[in-house]
Order: C-alpha cells, then sequence, then structure tokens
C-alpha cells in the first residue's frame, strides 16, 4: 500500500514520529537551513555523528540518531555538493531516504522539499520530484505516512495545491 502524502506547515524539527530528513551536503556539515535547524534543536551527538561517515556522495543518504528532537533517526540526503543541485540528484537522494526508511522500519516520516532552500531550485519542481519518486518507490510501500514540511504559510500551500 502506498504511503499516505500529508503536508504541514513549519518547523522540522517539531515532527514526532520515526524519522526526519536533512536537506545535506555531501560533507554532511550542518550549516545553514534545515541542517542547521537540526543542528540547533538536536545538539552536538548529530553533527558529531556525521562527522564520523562524512563525507557522501551527492544522491545518497545516510543515517544518524536525532539527539534531542522528537525522532529516533535523522536521515541525511546530500542534495549539495561541489556539483549543482538538480531535480535528478533530487530524486535519487528521495529514493535514498526511502530506502534507509524501509531498511529502519520507518511508520512515519517527514521530509523538507530537497533542494528548495539553500540548492535554489524552485519548491513545487523540488517537490514534484520527490513526489513523483515517492510514488515510484516500492520502499515508499512501507511507511505509513510521508509528511512535506513548508516552512512558510505559502509554501505550505503550494504543496497542498500538489499534493
Amino acid at each position: 500500500m502506498p504511503p499516505r502524502i500529508r503536508v504541514r506547515q513549519g518547523d522540522l524539527t517539531t515532527f514526532e514520529g520515526d524519522a526526519i530528513v536533512n536537506a545535506a551536503n555531501d560533507r554532511l556539515i550542518l550549516g545553514a537551513g534545515v541542517a542547521g535547524a537540526i543542528r540547533q534543536a538536536g545538539g552536538p551527538t548529530i553533527q558529531a555523528e556525521c562527522d564520523r561517515h562524512g563525507p557522501i556522495r551527492m544522491g545518497e543518504a545516510m543515517v544518524t540518531g536525532a539527539g534531542k528532537l522528537p525522532v529516533r533517526h535523522v536521515i541525511h540526503a546530500a542534495i549539495m555538493g561541489d556539483e549543482p543541485t538538480d531535480l535528478t540528484t533530487i530524486a535519487r537522494a528521495t529514493a535514498a531516504v526511502l530506502r534507509l526508511a524501509a531498511e529502519l522500519g520507518v511508520a512515519r516520516l517527514a521530509m523538507p522539499i530537497l533542494g528548495s532552500g539553500v540548492g535554489r531550485i524552485p519548491l513545487l519542481d523540488a517537490a514534484g520530484a520527490m513526489i513523483e519518486t515517492i510514488h515510484a518507490s516500492a520502499d515508499a510501500e512501507s511507511i505509513e505516512v510521508i509528511v512535506l514540511f513548508g516552512y512558510r504559510n505559502e509554501d505550505a500551500d503550494l504543496l497542498e495545491a500538489l499534493v
């Protein structure tokens, strides 16, 4: 059964479920945007784990603990690095996240719109690539709910119309 896709407006780090996704760089440095919010809310243990596992290739994903966040895991999807962010990388990273989530037994997953912030991909284009990948993924079938987060009200409204 395919997952239910929901939309929520606000801060991804407040999500209560099994895992959240970080829109990461390939060096796994938790700097700005979603990554910075995860570092700030989750504490230093997440960056320490990233330091042990990074770097990874663009389009790949890896998992860490969640520190002080109200989830068990943070799945880091590398969509930025030495190469420009593009829709192919976003789709590959989304597929990698879904594989890891399935392996971890994640039932409730929250994702930002990868590449739409620091990566500068238009929100609807990035979200469309992610949703298409979710619908095509056999791994997604084991996930009960995927919540797509729009930080601003207008982002959530656009996502709601797309979903």
